[in-house]
């Protein structure tokens, strides 16, 4: 009987702390800050050069970094919301031949999203929007580096979708987890300089990852 008295204790103040949280409303920024994985898909596409008997998988590899989004609140529910980073490094690989380069990127991305049970400590959310991925300092290394060749990396525009909850820990400070999606596909370019000319190899790296994160935030 104890320990059932003591649980109806818990539950009660586990409703009270719940339903003391002052909701958030139109007018309200919301800054978030933290730890993101980056997972690209396991096949980013392919690449063929007859001349030098080439045909295999390209793989870009994951990364994790800062970053930060702030929404602000259009309506008691509805709010716009801006993803930014430190960049992000990745290395890039094509089977049988191992690393072949890799490049930086930024991520900005610009959600519409939709906040359910703003008044309550489980705050969940869901949001679609467009992401730009910059791609930026390619290096090249292994056999492109014995080559000689120059690796280019075209910035990118995709759909992203973003699934996420806050859970409040005071009235303007909370955890938050979030997954997202991104369709990120990069035309990439690498040039072979020769004594009959350059051998230009084109090809498409369809990373299309999967984004996972863990923040701080804060309602303004």
């Amino acid at each position: 009987m104890r320990s059932l008295k003591l649980a109806v204790l818990f539950a009660a103040a586990m409703f009270i702390w719940v339903n003391d949280v002052e909701a958030k409303e139109k007018g309200d920024w919301i800054v978030r800050a933290g730890a993101t994985y980056i997972d690209p898909k396991s096949n980013n596409g392919s690449i063929v050069v007859p001349e030098l008997g080439l045909d295999s998988t390209i793989r870009v590899d994951s990364a994790t970094m800062l970053t930060f989004d702030g929404t602000y609140m259009i309506t008691n529910n509805f709010g716009v919301e801006l993803l930014a980073a430190l960049p992000f490094k990745h290395d890039i690989s094509v089977d049988g031949l191992g690393k072949v380069g890799s490049t930086k990127h930024l991520p900005p991305t610009l959600s519409a999203v939709y906040h359910f049970n703003t008044s309550g400590q489980f705050q969940p959310y869901v949001g679609a929007g467009v992401n730009w991925t910059i791609f930026f300092d390619e290096k090249e290394s292994g056999v492109l580096d014995t080559l000689d060749a120059d690796l280019k990396l075209d910035d990118s525009w995709g759909l992203a979708t973003v699934v996420g909850i806050d859970i409040m820990l005071t009235d303007s400070m909370f955890l938050n987890g979030n997954i997202r999606y991104m369709d990120i596909d990069s035309d990439v370019k690498i040039t072979v300089p020769g004594d009959d000319g350059d051998l230009v190899v084109r090809t498409t790296a369809k990373i299309d990852p999967w984004v996972y994160a863990i923040n701080i935030g804060w309602v303004f």
